[in-house]
């Protein structure tokens, strides 16, 4: 565990570093982000600071995997594929800050991936309730589980509007999941889940407001994606069966704000995609709030949120083991 941490401070350290770099190369790439009607940022704001959040932990995580074998013995194809997934939607979020990709490529995109880490084991196959029932999923286990990935990806893209939040909601998620996944004896979700809060704590440093660099979808969409599968298997009582409350509660902000969006939207006869100025942190401002005490107080809410879901998860083991030992003294 001693090993753990110190690959979390070199990944800290490492993208502390390297964000100055990114924003410099941003800069001579001329990838920045404009201030518009829907915006609250002044000026030209150098965005792909996913880049310095993603570069560490792909290192750091590749090496930890290696170093750690045994906790990781069965794991390597998923993460292949997570770390694959998550790359090309690196590029696909760079390529839209500097260029305006359609949404509709993007959405396809993402479904593809998301698709693909389905297959991987990525997936829900049964829901786990209270009382220890458990729904099965059949033939929903695909549609579903997809449906929360690609919903995760746009979540976490929506939410990144304002100075430091969607970092220190992402930091709040991958903690609190380190815990829960502890708890529930998913170990190898522990070490990556730090490995990521590590990098994005690093970089957070030159987003807290008045921010030096944004993600850019280049980062909110990768994160979104790692997000979405690692709140998964964080919340897995065993291969497949997810406490499907935990992530539900983890990612609680970003999907209230999204959901809000789309029924707003389609009200107002407005396409979902359709960028507007009323998400929750925009609302928050306008009640009187700064930025920054917009930004605190929701990542606030998420911590608590975390706090209840991490609560969820020890009741849903407590549980666990009273069933098997009733069960053990009936037979």
């Amino acid at each position: 565990m001693l090993q753990l941490w110190g690959y979390f401070l070199l990944t800290i350290a490492g993208a502390f570093l390297l964000t100055p770099l990114i924003r410099r190369l941003a800069q001579r790439l001329k990838i920045f982000a404009r201030h518009s009607d829907r915006t609250l940022h002044q000026g030209l704001i150098p965005k792909l600071g996913g880049a310095a959040i993603l570069l560490p932990f792909y290192f750091f995580s590749a090496l930890l995997m290696f170093t750690n074998r045994q906790v990781f013995a069965g794991y390597f194809p998923m993460f292949i594929t997570l770390l694959a997934g998550s790359f090309i939607l690196f590029l696909l979020g760079a390529l839209d800050d500097k260029y305006d990709i359609n949404c509709y490529i993007k959405i396809t995109v993402e479904v593809l991936i998301a698709a693909l880490a389905v297959n991987a084991g990525w997936r829900i196959d049964t829901l786990v309730l209270p009382a220890a029932l458990q729904l099965q999923l059949g033939a929903l286990s695909w549609p579903l589980s997809i449906l929360w990935i690609t919903g995760i990806i746009n979540a976490v893209n929506l939410i990144d509007g304002l100075d430091g939040l969607a970092p220190g909601i992402i930091i709040i998620v991958c903690l609190t999941s380190a815990a829960i996944a502890s708890v529930l004896g998913n170990m190898p979700i522990v070490f990556i889940t730090l490995l990521l809060a590590g990098a994005v704590l690093g970089f957070l440093r030159f987003n807290i407001n008045p921010a030096s660099i944004f993600m850019g979808d280049a980062g909110s969409l990768s994160l979104g994606f790692l997000l979405a599968c690692l709140s998964l298997k964080a919340a897995e009582t065993s291969a497949g069966k997810v406490v499907f409350i935990i992530p539900l509660l983890l990612l609680g902000i970003p999907i209230a704000d999204t959901f809000l969006a789309i029924i707003r939207r389609v009200r107002r006869h407005m396409h979902p995609f359709h960028a507007d100025q009323d998400h929750l942190h925009h609302r928050l401002v306008r009640l009187g709030l700064s930025q920054a005490g917009a930004a605190m107080t929701l990542v606030g809410i998420s911590l608590l949120l975390g706090i209840m879901a991490l609560l969820f998860a020890q009741g849903i083991h407590t549980e666990m083991q009273l069933f098997s030992m009733v069960k053990s003294w009936i037979h």
